[in-house]
């Protein structure tokens, strides 16, 4: 009986190394087929409620609080880049695709693995200049929030605002979306 209850500790030990080492092998490709690359993945995504910077950093004047602002002839309105089915979705379009055409994973974020949510204000002026740009959430990088403001200094000018928007300028808000996955 002593015996017996001697190995019970070592037959314990040799079931969970086996254990173990069935668990780990378990997701090893075995095929030698190639292996699937690593994908990156690089969405624009509409922003959730965000804070607005503290007052001392903001590069431009604040809205009202019903989003439109109206002093005499200067009128400025503030939107999400993804407002499906707003009065400025086909302009906001033409921005969202020439952002998207530039628009890459910065190559030493990739290479570090940095992943993370970068939101972006940025301010067109009624010729289509940029007028203004800063982060309003940082992803916690600061190679990816640079890279957000990079693409769009590199994207504008934009196209003039349209007469109909009688606007002086657009405040826009873009969330930069860095995930790399594996497929």
């Amino acid at each position: 009986m002593t015996a017996k209850k001697f190995l019970i500790p070592f037959i314990l030990a040799s079931l969970t190394g086996h254990a173990l080492i069935i668990a780990l092998t378990v997701g090893i490709d075995k095929s030698g087929g190639p292996t699937p690359e690593r994908v990156m993945n690089v969405e624009l995504k509409t922003p959730t409620e965000i804070e607005p910077p503290p007052v001392s950093a903001r590069s431009e004047p604040a809205a009202s609080a019903d989003r439109t602002a109206e002093i005499g002839d200067y009128r400025e309105d503030s939107i999400a880049l993804q407002n499906p089915g707003g009065p400025y979705e086909a302009y906001l379009l033409q921005i969202r695709r020439k952002i998207d055409d530039l628009w890459s994973y910065p190559p030493q974020a990739l290479s570090e693995k940095q992943e993370g949510n970068a939101v972006i204000r940025f301010t067109i002026d009624a010729g289509g200049a940029l007028a203004g740009y800063y982060v309003t959430a940082s992803s916690g990088s600061p190679i990816l929030d640079e890279g957000a403001l990079a693409v769009i200094r590199a994207a504008s000018p934009f196209a003039a605002l349209p007469a109909a928007f009688n606007l002086s300028r657009l405040h826009v808000t873009a969330t930069f979306r860095y995930r790399m996955e594996q497929r």
